[in-house]
């Protein structure tokens, strides 16, 4: 048992490392071609609704993304499986995405992997109601503290400087918003133990 949860961790982790990868590779991609940007989705450049969420506005930026992510991975050691995560973070990057279409018309342009991550916080914490209640509640509790806190206009000129842009707290708002409607949806839900061994 013990050794069959150690793979099972080792599997998991894994899916956050390859994301971590995906974000690295594409900092390295022309971030004109792939943010988002209104204009250009509205002409048919439909991907920026995925690619904007990829690319970032420095090293700095992509850093703290990179951080995030593997917080999460040390706070949720399951995870979430390689193929779920896939899903999960293109139904977020849309909601995300379509939502700063329609909130943020004078936005011209977006970068960044922030907003997923407060919808994968949420999606993990959701889903650890079952095992860790009131450190998952308390995760959603202090998230949900955060975002109030944003919208309220607290200074973030500190990260402003860092990361070489404004906070977009909307995307964050949104971000976490999508990952409580995909988790209350059953996006998440826990296979059966025959296929659990992702999980």
């Amino acid at each position: 048992m013990r050794d069959m949860s150690r793979m099972r961790v080792r599997v998991v982790n894994r899916s956050a490392l390859l994301l971590c990868m995906v974000l690295v590779f594409s900092f390295f991609l022309p971030p004109q071609l792939l943010q988002w940007q209104p204009d250009t989705i509205t002409s048919g450049q439909w991907w920026r609704l995925f690619t904007g969420h990829l690319v970032h506005l420095n090293v700095n930026h992509l850093l703290l993304n990179l951080a995030g992510v593997l917080i999460l991975a040390l706070l949720f050691p399951r995870f979430l499986p390689a193929d779920r995560l896939l899903w999960i973070t293109l139904l977020m990057a849309a909601a995300i995405s379509l939502g700063l279409l329609s909130l943020r018309p004078d936005l011209a342009s977006y970068r960044g992997f922030s907003g997923c991550i407060h919808g994968l916080a949420a999606i993990l914490a959701m889903r650890g109601l079952k095992t860790d209640r009131w450190f998952s509640i308390t995760l959603l509790a202090a998230l949900s503290v955060k975002l109030v806190l944003e919208g309220v206009g607290l200074d973030r000129s500190e990260t402003t400087a860092l990361i070489g842009g404004p906070v977009i707290w909307e995307a964050h708002a949104l971000g976490f918003a999508s990952g409580l409607l995909i988790a209350g949806a059953g996006f998440i839900r826990r296979r059966t133990p025959k296929q659990s061994s992702l999980e």
